[in-house]
């Protein structure tokens, strides 16, 4: 049985619908290790938990450090049984995060129901980084450039619901964004004046024909408009993959925990332009290159593009081309 975040979401809700009688209300999520059924969990105080059966007398070493989960041992006792179970269990308000890591244990232990507790603890060390607790809060700049890109990513999510799976500046990609061959790269500034942005890397407007690369700039007036956290509410609302983007939101370094110190910054476009970037377009890329390759010990290629060049001039998108390029990309 294939069980995913809406599954689980579903069956959690329905666990907590159940009198609270006992200490966690369970219902089985489908999937068996070699010691019983994992169960879907909400305790008395609706707190979520991912309980996978452990031998009774199993040594199981806890891990009470997290601060966004722990693990534990649970024992669930009624007048015909007695379990005991590795609890995962979330302490921080990251559902959407929590529901993906319970999501990966669930895989991991179906693929491998004898060695369930291995791989409990295996999917949770490789989340770690995700899942920390009081995290480092993203700087202004950092947060500027994610308004830029949240603001792209809303346009796309308008007319396609699903246009989360496009955003792949989190995951490591050369753009922000791709979709089939295309790509959209974004920039922003809050700098009243000029039209210089910094281009990282001699692949970040590098694309392969017949792909097109579009580059979106935005200049940001900070003080008015919406933030961050807003914005973010938006896109939970038009997208139809959540908890998906969740979990880039992360990936970039935006936790929940840190909603309130980003919710009294507010941005607002004042202006916005795009570019195609063509062989003609302000750029330095491998093909440039003699033999087409970066010359060997050269490392980390950082420039600056003047987007008021004649030669990017000449590739700015009129409004109904951006349009265009944006509803078919």
């Amino acid at each position: 049985m294939t069980v995913d975040g809406d599954h689980l979401e579903r069956l959690w809700r329905a666990a907590a619908e159940q009198p609270a009688t006992t200490l966690f209300r369970t219902i089985e999520v489908g999937v068996e290790s070699s010691r019983g059924p994992l169960l879907a969990a909400v305790d008395r105080s609706g707190r979520r938990a991912l309980l996978v059966p452990i031998q009774p007398t199993q040594t199981l070493k806890e891990d009470l450090d997290g601060q966004a989960v722990t693990v534990r041992r649970r024992a669930l006792e009624d007048e015909t049984s007695y379990n005991v179970y590795a609890c995962l269990e979330l302490i921080d308000e990251q559902n959407g995060l929590f529901t993906l890591l319970c999501v990966e244990v669930i895989e991991r232990v179906a693929a491998c129901p004898e060695r369930a507790v291995a791989m409990l603890k295996k999917a949770l060390s490789d989340w770690r980084a995700l899942l920390a607790g009081a995290r480092e809060s993203l700087s202004e700049s950092a947060l500027l450039g994610l308004f830029g890109e949240l603001c792209v990513l809303r346009e796309l999510l308008e007319s396609d619901p699903g246009a989360v799976t496009f955003w792949t500046g989190p995951q490591g990609a050369a753009q922000d964004f791709h979709r089939g061959r295309d790509a959209i790269e974004v920039k922003t500034t809050s700098q009243p004046e000029g039209r210089r942005v910094r281009i990282n890397g001699v692949t970040q407007l590098d694309l392969q024909t017949p792909g097109r690369l579009v580059l979106r700039w935005f200049r940001i007036e900070k003080g008015r408009g919406i933030s961050v956290p807003a914005l973010v509410d938006q896109i939970n609302d038009l997208t139809d993959d959540p908890i998906e983007f969740r979990k880039l939101l992360g990936e970039v370094g935006y936790r929940e925990s840190g909603v309130e110190g980003y919710a009294g910054q507010l941005f607002e476009i004042v202006e916005q332009r795009a570019y195609e970037v063509g062989s003609g377009f302000p750029r330095v890329v491998a093909g440039k290159f003699l033999g087409g390759a970066v010359p060997a010990g050269v490392d980390d290629i950082d420039y600056i593009v003047d987007l008021d060049s004649a030669s990017a001039v000449a590739d700015r998108l009129d409004e109904e081309s951006l349009i265009a390029f944006m509803g078919n990309s």
